[in-house]
């Protein structure tokens, strides 16, 4: 079933039933049509992925009050790091190898501990991981239900930056240390996105939390807005995923 389709089905049926609907986990770009479906069916939609930051979350689409439940489990992954070593590609390709849709599965995180990494799933496929999931490339893991979370921060780097105008085309020149006319080519060819959707206006205002991407160039999360420097500029801090 078309996704847009599936949306209004489950917002129509939370309006009118008054029982929430929820959704597997969807791609970070999906959030912005399900809130929009949501509103003209009548219903209200909120989105949870496991923990504060996810990237994927499931919807959850109701009619008065929110859920106080989802339907995720969170596994805790663990390897010995003496013999081998796991990475998110690592694991994202040993899930899809023992055949489990992407949909079912949320973010994999790397936890603070050596050895670990944590994956959110859609409740029904817990077990089955946790009795199934044994391997992730040549490294031997060993699954079980997470009792608590120990999330590793993202590898990255925090900078502050200053920029005339809050525009799109402004703080991809700054962050990404380019010149305001490659910032606004690299914008007209379609390469930027924020908050995962593509944006081809150059003269957009961004706000604190917006999450950009620059294809080739990595990712940047706008965190704060400090307010303006003795010269007029607007202060920013920025953080620069990677390593």
């Amino acid at each position: 079933m078309d996704e847009n389709k599936r949306f209004q089905e489950m917002a129509l049926r939370a309006a009118y039933t008054g029982r929430t609907q929820f959704t597997r986990f969807l791609e970070p770009a999906s959030e912005a049509q399900a809130a929009h479906l949501a509103r003209q069916a009548g219903a209200e939609v909120c989105f949870f992925g496991g923990y504060e930051g996810a990237e994927r979350k499931l919807a959850a689409f109701y009619a008065d009050v929110p859920p106080q439940e989802y339907p995720v489990a969170a596994l805790q992954i663990r390897w010995n790091e003496q013999f081998s070593t796991a990475g998110h590609r690592d694991l994202l390709g040993s899930l899809m190898a023992l055949g489990v849709e992407r949909d079912t599965t949320g973010d994999i995180c790397m936890g603070r501990a050596p050895g670990t990494a944590y994956l959110f799933c859609v409740s029904e496929m817990a077990d089955y991981l946790v009795a199934n999931w044994t391997s992730a490339g040549r490294t031997a893991i060993r699954v079980r239900r997470a009792e608590a979370l120990d999330i590793a921060p993202p590898e990255g780097s925090t900078k502050r930056v200053t920029v005339q105008q809050l525009r799109l085309d402004a703080v991809v020149a700054a962050g990404y240390r380019l010149s305001r006319a490659e910032a606004q080519r690299l914008i007209a060819a379609g390469l930027v996105k924020r908050n995962h959707l593509e944006e081809l206006r150059a003269d957009i205002r961004l706000e604190a939390g917006d999450l950009l991407s620059v294809r080739g160039y990595g990712r940047l999360k706008l965190m704060e807005l400090e307010g303006e420097t003795r010269r007029g500029r607007i202060a920013l801090t920025v953080f620069l995923y990677g390593k």
